[in-house]
């Protein structure tokens, strides 16, 4: 079957990659043609593409008139402005890039062009290697509209997968996430899609409601994700599943992190650090500093994630990594710390001790935690969850002898549906 994924592109934080590519890898296996399609909104940083894409529009502009310049621009604002597109629009396009981008990704050149920007700083080189490079994925980037209709005519399925998708705080509302532009009557579906916010923004309910009517099948991250869209869709069906990347075994992430090259000696015992945000990193460095005097474990690796260098616990900052070395520090570790849910689904999978603290204050607008609460309490856990003032018992061990049957039970019954979902 010819099927179409729409998640978060391959991505600098490491776990939202490793989603992408758990997914997609399951797919494959099951005899799956999978392509994987996107559509970046981010400005390009200024780099040599960003200079050349720069001198063209100026070129442009030589041959436009100052009316047909502002047409252009008016089109774009419309299309962008709250989420809003116009009827001509099926998703957010950017104008007049698109028609450049459009235009140069069927030059021999471009994909040269495309590794200077991708490979811009190191930590996206090895993730951008890791998707272009290695294999891992069938890449498709839209631009135009021509582009979409062309998708849609070649997709027996569309499936939106993993992650924060459905959280118009991750980057605002995104079109292209609902399947907006599929509108033939192809069939579309979701595998573990998250909203990961405790209310549906009024702003954006209605135009989600009215998107997901095209959807067959709905499966969702998150318990309160299940009760949101059931009380917002009026449907009784919407499933619970696990995350993609549960979907592999221990052993095939072993062997996946075995690909690692590490430039340096990694020491018996560890801690492994994992941070996503830095609103809260003097608790992350309280949090690891009680690690450290708990286990007497002094050796910290601190994996940087979007360019934050804050070095925790006296340790190693490690900017050399990318998703094989993630997943070996990981699972070599003897204790992690972190605030990242797919840190957590990892310290799960090969049953580590750990503790997490929440990214974000509970009370903060676009607050993420619910996510990390239905994890930890669904599998009675949430005593793992440092908190600044003590309270909770972090340092009791994780009963996996009561905790690993829970969760093999689960991917079954997400595998199960996932196939169900394909075939049905």
């Amino acid at each position: 079957m010819r099927i179409k994924l729409v998640t978060f592109a391959p991505h600098p934080n490491f776990g939202t990659c490793l989603q992408s590519y758990a997914l997609n890898y399951v797919l494959r296996t099951m005899g799956h043609d999978v392509e994987f399609i996107y559509n970046r909104r981010e400005t390009p940083p200024p780099t040599f593409r960003h200079y050349v894409f720069a001198a063209l529009k100026r070129i442009v502009k030589i041959f436009l008139s100052e009316k047909r310049i502002s047409r252009l621009k008016d089109r774009k604002n419309a299309m962008t402005h709250n989420g809003q597109h116009g009827n001509d629009a099926p998703v957010i396009l950017q104008l007049p890039d698109h028609r450049i981008l459009g235009f140069l990704s069927k030059c021999p050149g471009y994909k040269f062009f495309a590794k200077k920007w991708y490979y811009g700083n190191l930590q996206k080189s090895k993730v951008y290697k890791f998707t272009f490079d290695d294999g891992n994925f069938n890449m498709r980037r839209l631009f135009t509209h021509a582009d979409y209709k062309k998708v849609v005519a070649d997709a027996d399925l569309f499936i939106t997968g993993s992650d924060q998708i459905w959280n118009p705080f991750c980057g605002g509302y995104n079109p292209m996430m609902f399947l907006e532009f599929v509108n033939n009557g192809t069939k579309c579906v979701s595998y573990s899609s998250s909203i990961s916010l405790p209310e549906l923004p009024p702003s954006v309910a209605s135009r989600m409601k009215a998107a997901l009517q095209k959807f067959s099948h709905i499966a969702v991250r998150e318990q309160h994700s299940v009760e949101l869209l059931s009380k917002l869709l009026g449907r009784d069906d919407i499933k619970l599943v696990v995350d993609p990347t549960y979907l592999l075994s221990a052993e095939e992430w072993e062997s996946f992190g075995n690909k690692a090259e590490i430039e340096f000696t990694v020491p018996d015992k560890y801690i492994f650090c994992y941070f996503v945000g830095d609103k809260r990193a003097d608790v992350y460095e309280r949090m690891v500093q009680d690690v450290k005097r708990f286990t007497g474990i002094q050796n910290v690796i601190t994996l940087e994630c979007y360019d934050r260098t804050r070095v925790y616990g006296g340790g190693r900052l490690y900017k050399d990594a990318g998703p094989y070395k993630w997943v070996y520090l990981l699972r070599h570790a003897s204790y992690v710390c972190m605030d990242s849910f797919h840190a957590t689904v990892f310290a799960l999978k090969f049953q580590k001790e750990f503790v997490h603290a929440m990214k974000n204050a509970d009370t903060e607008t676009g607050s993420q935690n619910t996510r990390m609460y239905d994890i930890l309490s669904r599998y009675g856990i949430l005593y793992k969850n440092y908190t600044a003032d003590g309270s909770t018992n972090w340092q009791q061990c994780i009963d996996y002898a009561r905790l690993t049957p829970l969760i093999d039970s689960e991917i079954k019954d997400s595998m199960d549906y996932l196939k169900y979902e394909i075939e049905s």
